[in-house]
């Protein structure tokens, strides 16, 4: 069999993978859970529990060596290109890229202005060349969907000259929003929505406003801590309260990014957990509030999105918590009937794909980024410049 494509998605505690033929049918989707916490790290294949991975085996390079070796390869015998998700690409990608030295070099370079994640999209990276050192290999920026937004709206009001240095707002889950722009129309039953804001609800959290499919809004901004409330990060500060922190923890501005990126957000003001579903279950006080102060922020910033499109005519949920929290959704809705919103409240318990009545309407749509990876991949690579000799080497080259 030719023309597989892997698309791998590394988090900071999770790998998700799946593998495409060149047609992007999926053959199968994988995930291994726990890799950063204090567990065993699981492994989910299409869903339901697989293979146990081995005692002691931790981190992101050994355990995708690992499900080359065990799990891809053998069902697929060769790849013919592998794509990864990269969250960072600052000023310099807006499109996906075939990996070399010194793309490698640049996106290790923004390491910094996404510190929780782009270590490990490089981790995903180095695996796979380590493994498979022929196989090409192309990064797919989230950063890169949003580089339509108008430029006032990428400025910040500093001097010209940091801006030109690359301080400036990027936004990020743009692969989540290009899944989502190409699936709306067999939802609506047409073409994409002229106004459309999408929320992306998971641990981390985001929302971008679009006009004709296009990204003119979001909420993130120079790193994926801006915006809205998250599982573990805060989302929009006064700077002030940035400076007074710093202070507070003396100049340790290692300590400060540990609060931002690991201990604040929903897990911060429940001091319960960073997931919704706990907090949702838990008769908790402090759990109710972080799941308020969610809501709140959502809604105001859904407000903002629309004003930046100038109206609405469909709103998208997607994400762990887009796709299976309907009493967030519900409140979301039900706050924002001033836009002409009418939940249906039987639609949204069953997670329906549409979850109100008439215009404007609001969606649920499960989002998937790995087959806008593949995509990306084959599009970058162009199927007709790889020789089919090159796949056979791979498949001859494979480990184990």
């Amino acid at each position: 069999m030719t023309g597989h494509v892997l698309a791998l998605n590394c988090g900071s505690s999770s790998v998700r993978f799946a593998v495409f033929g060149d047609d992007l049918v999926s053959l199968f989707r994988g995930q291994v859970e726990n890799i950063a916490e204090r567990l065993e790290p699981r492994l989910l294949l299409d869903g339901r529990p697989g293979e146990h991975l081995p005692h002691g085996l931790a981190g992101h390079g050994p355990i995708i060596e690992h499900l080359l070796d065990r799990v891809i390869l053998p069902r697929t015998g060769g790849l013919a290109v592998a794509g990864h998700r990269v969250v960072h690409g600052g000023t310099r990608f807006s499109g996906p890229a075939l990996i070399d030295d010194m793309v490698a070099g640049d996106i290790e370079a923004l390491s910094a202005l996404a510190p929780s994640h782009q270590p490990h999209n490089l981790a995903g990276i180095r695996a796979l060349a380590k493994a498979l050192p022929r196989l090409p290999q192309v990064a797919c920026f989230d950063t890169a969907f949003h580089r339509t937004i108008p430029e006032v709206r990428q400025l910040m009001a500093l001097p010209e000259r940091f801006a030109a240095e690359g301080l400036r707002r990027f936004g990020f889950h743009g692969l989540s929003y290009q899944s989502i722009v190409a699936r709306l129309p067999d939802v609506t039953g047409g073409e994409v929505p002229p106004k459309t804001v999408i929320c992306h609800l998971g641990n981390g959290c985001s929302l971008a406003g679009l006009i004709d499919g296009a990204s003119v809004f979001t909420s993130m901004g120079f790193t994926p801590l801006d915006g809205l409330v998250m599982g573990r990060r805060p989302g929009r500060l006064d700077p002030g309260a940035v400076l007074w922190l710093i202070e507070h923890h003396e100049g340790d501005a290692g300590a400060v990014d540990r609060l931002f990126n690991r201990e604040s957000g929903l897990l911060g003001v429940s001091g319960l957990s960073p997931d919704m579903r706990t907090l949702l279950a838990s008769g908790n006080g402090k759990a109710a509030r972080a799941v308020a102060m969610f809501v709140d922020r959502l809604i105001l910033e859904i407000g903002s999105a629309v004003a930046a499109t100038g109206g609405l005519d469909a709103l998208v949920f997607t994400g762990g918590i887009g796709e299976n929290a309907a009493p967030v959704r519900a409140a979301v809705v039900e706050a924002l009937g001033w836009l002409g919103l009418d939940l249906d409240e039987a639609a949204n318990g069953r997670h329906a794909p549409t979850i109100t009545r008439g215009h404007p309407s609001a969606h649920v749509i499960a989002t998937d980024e790995e087959r806008v990876i593949a995509a990306s991949a084959l599009e970058c690579l162009g199927r007709e410049a790889l020789p089919s000799s090159l796949r056979q080497e791979e498949g001859q080259d494979q480990p184990g």
